[in-house]
């Protein structure tokens, strides 16, 4: 029932409702999730005085330790909110004070009333519309999704490793063993799903953390799967109205705890009794596997130690918490394997070959879901007996229409889950990735939920049945959030949202608890003198800005233009090379990043979705000026001016698959293929005449590093790389060869290899706060580099239903 007295704050065109918990502008209500209704009723009622963010981190989350990026989070999305209903207000409403917090800077009046009537049912429900909606999409946000080998991704310019700079590189076999239908960057019973917005190659490997290209490719890293599945879709959320009248906002009693697991995490899972974690770390430039208690300061005990070329992922323990399950990817095998071994330790035992996604097991844990196939010819889901015996097809193969993945038995014995999307001509105006069940008797299947995921990484059923639980990134160059999803109804709503990523949702048997990776970023720019890194010199600082995050390049008159999000929303930005005189260059543009600046100066080409869903190539003068868009594809990324002006090289993609390389002229026009292959991440050589790029000869074949001419035919060079590859490709200006992201040091550093051949060399030698995106000055003694301090642990989430 509706309060007897409204409590009524009403500033600019707004006027919010204390008492009904909602807020209009005039007869319009204005979608807010419950913390940002909170966020702005806390602001609002200071008065106007600075608030500190500790004194709101406890007036919004009083019973939740969360960290001040949710905060920054909250107020980011909400200042979105506010302006796109108040696009003329001549300020900000909310005020960020440096080194204090913030304050509402607008002039409020207070003004109480009595209520005539009590709403009814719809009238209340339509009341909450106006501020719950917690499956809303954040456009714009940060921080790339974190990717290990269950991740499954639709699109191509969001989330990924994208960076309009990095690739996402997923582990996921057929899906990198981990994805479900699409691919792109965990655990019980799925794999990820991830969407690609941006238009680029996103190729990932276990436990490499994805960059927001969102236009991307997900390539479900060759080197290791031999499988390459990539996909492409740019998303808009599709909103669900909140029907329930009078509903008290979701999980305000959860409880957010960081196990203390030390060292970088790269994928974890909690056993159905709650007792144990198992999670997989890097381990002498591979990866190990280890267990210890969760409720216990024991310690931690290496179950499955490194191997030599091979990887980890998709860790599910059985359903009596004895054992642990888990993939191994062998570089350049064409399908990982199934393993179990001890919860305590002991001989691992190979349980079967070829899997194409993470298992999930019958409610009497006799037998297992998983799925095999590509998505060319339709994948296939099955089951098994325990140990890997009797298998039996549950559904046919599907065409890449309907792409399936990461499959979840649910409680009942009679449903599969899994995750779906269309493949076949995307709709821009239509989020890519949704939920499917298919009835395990006859395979008739039932769509839970309206497509609205760029990218799924874990699915999971509660335990009765009412629902279930995912990993997933909704926008473009989002983080990955953990959901619940109502079933049957598909009502979907977050359990967390923050700037954090969570990398998997993995549950308890009883439901109440769940684990994830989370990892926090702060990402800002330095400059090396000849990529010495003891010379390197921080040039921006703060938090929550991402600066460099999304793509760094240097101007011919030594100036950085650089991606940001320091205004509320990516943007492109320039500044001196100390890091003075910064100036935002796009402004009211929706999502811009990946800039590349022309040789002589004239022009920046970057992307953009600005003129729609999908992301495009454009190109402005150097002042911000005159943008122009010079493609008009469903996904494109990683977009190079050649050194004559004349063109400009970038990368698109196909259905579950390396898209290719084109060039279009810089004035906008038809564009040329350059190649005829699986390809991505492109460089345009010093002279015009060549383009870098990753390239299979074949769609499902290995992947390498290519040197292709610019007017198209095969490779001239071609070069292996190793697991720890990370993509990022820049043609060296002196010629010697092509650099890119390596993270064989423990730390993503800038590596070269040698265009005369032979092993590749270290450029730079960043102990810590790995390399995000980066640049060669013209002359090639400076390098730009954004470096992320990342800080990532374990989270156990309680209370969260």
């Amino acid at each position: 029932m509706s309060s007897r007295f409204s409590n009524f704050y009403e500033f600019g065109p707004f006027c919010l409702d204390a008492s009904e918990r909602t807020l209009r502008r005039g007869d319009e209500p204005v979608r807010l999730t419950p913390k940002e209704f909170e966020t702005l009723l806390v602001l609002v009622r200071g008065g106007g005085r600075v608030m500190s963010k500790e004194e709101l981190l406890k007036e919004i989350w009083p019973d939740t330790f969360v960290e001040e990026a949710t905060l920054a989070q909250n107020v980011f999305t909400l200042r979105k909110a506010l302006a796109k209903c108040d696009e003329g207000a001549p300020q900000s409403y909310i005020e960020t004070v440096p080194r204090r917090g913030y304050r509402f800077a607008a002039k409020v009046h207070e003004r109480g009333e009595a209520a005539t009537a009590t709403p009814t049912i719809d009238e209340s429900a339509i009341s909450r519309d106006a501020f719950v909606d917690e499956g809303r999409a954040h456009e714009d946000r940060t921080a790339r999704p974190a990717t290990t080998p269950r991740t499954f991704a639709a699109g191509g310019n969001g989330d990924g490793d994208e960076r309009g700079v990095a690739p996402r590189v997923t582990t996921e076999s057929s899906e990198t063993a981990g994805s479900a239908a699409v691919a792109a960057p965990s655990t019980a019973s799925s794999s990820s799903l991830a969407a690609d917005a941006a238009g680029g190659a996103a190729i990932s490997f276990p436990g490499h953390t994805g960059h927001p290209v969102r236009a991307a490719i997900l390539i479900a890293a060759a080197a290791l799967l031999g499988f390459a599945a990539l996909v492409y879709a740019v998303l808009r959320l599709s909103v669900r109205p909140e029907t329930a009248a009078q509903r008290p906002p979701a999980f305000q009693s959860m409880k957010v705890t960081r196990l203390p697991v030390a060292g970088e995490v790269q994928e974890a899972a909690i056993s159905p009794d709650g007792k144990y974690l198992a999670y997989i770390t890097p381990d002498g430039g591979s990866q190990s596997i280890w267990v210890r208690q969760v409720g216990a300061a024991s310690n931690a005990q290496r179950v499955v130690p490194p191997a030599v070329e091979i990887a980890y992922g998709v860790l599910l323990f059985s359903p009596d918490s004895r054992h642990i399950y888990y993939a191994s990817f062998q570089n350049r095998a064409p399908a990982p394997a199934l393993y179990q071994v001890p919860v305590l330790g002991g001989t691992a035992q190979r349980i079967l070959e070829n899997i194409g996604s993470p298992i999930s097991f019958s409610p009497d844990g006799k037998r297992f879901a998983f799925l095999r196939g590509d998505f060319a010819n339709g994948r296939t889901v099955l089951t098994a007996n325990v140990d890997g015996s009797d298998e039996r097809q549950v559904l046919t193969p599907t065409s890449a229409a309907a792409l399936i993945g990461l499959p979840a038995w649910s409680p009942d014995g009679k449903l599969i889950a899994c995750v779906y999307g269309s493949a076949a001509g995307p709709d821009p105006n239509t989020t890519f990735l949704g939920v499917t069940v298919f009835n395990v008797a006859d395979g008739a299947e039932t769509k839970i939920t309206t497509e609205r995921w760029l990218n799924v990484n874990q699915l999971s059923w509660l335990p009765d049945g009412s629902g279930l639980v995912l990993n997933g990134s909704e926008q473009e160059l989002s983080p990955p959030q953990i959901w619940q999803v109502s079933f049957p109804a598909g009502e979907a709503r977050r359990v967390t949202n923050d700037l954090n990523s969570y990398q998997g949702a993995s549950l308890t048997a009883d439901g109440t608890s769940l684990v994830a990776v989370q990892t926090d970023r702060i990402p800002n720019i330095w400059v090396a003198p000849n990529g010495d890194a003891a010379r390197a010199r921080q040039i921006t600082s703060g938090t929550g800005k991402f600066d460099g995050f999304y793509g760094v390049s240097w101007t011919p008159d030594g100036r950085i233009v650089y991606a940001s999000i320091a205004s509320g929303s990516w943007d492109i930005w320039v500044m001196n090379a100390d890091g003075t005189g910064q100036k935002q260059l796009t402004v009211g543009a929706r999502s811009n990043y990946g800039p590349s600046v022309s040789a002589d100066g004239r022009y920046i080409i970057f992307v953009s979705n600005r003129a729609g869903a999908a992301f495009n190539v454009w190109r402005m003068d150097a002042d911000g000026g005159n943008p122009k868009r010079l493609t008009s594809g469903q996904g494109e990324n990683f977009a190079h001016p050649t050194p004559d002006g004349r063109w400009v090289v970038y990368a698109t993609i196909e259905t579950g698959a390396l898209g290719r390389v084109w060039r279009v002229p810089v004035d906008g026009g038809e564009p040329v293929a350059v190649t005829d292959k699986p390809s991505s991440w492109p460089f345009v050589s010093p002279d015009g005449k060549s383009v870098a790029c990753v390239y299979s000869a074949e769609q499902n074949g290995q992947v390498k590093l290519a040197v292709v001419p610019i007017e198209g035919g095969p490779p001239s060079k071609l070069f292996d790389f190793d697991l720890s590859f990370r993509a990022n490709l820049v043609w060296m200006p002196d010629n010697r060869g092509l650099a890119y992201l390596d993270s064989r040091s423990g730390t993503n550093n800038v590596w070269l290899q040698p265009l005369a051949g032979g092993k590749p060399v270290q450029l730079t030698d960043f102990k810590s706060d790995g390399v995000a995106a980066y640049d060669w000055s013209r002359d090639g003694r400076q390098l730009v580099a954004a470096r992320s301090v990342e800080t990532t642990g374990v989270v156990l989430i309680r209370d969260f239903r």
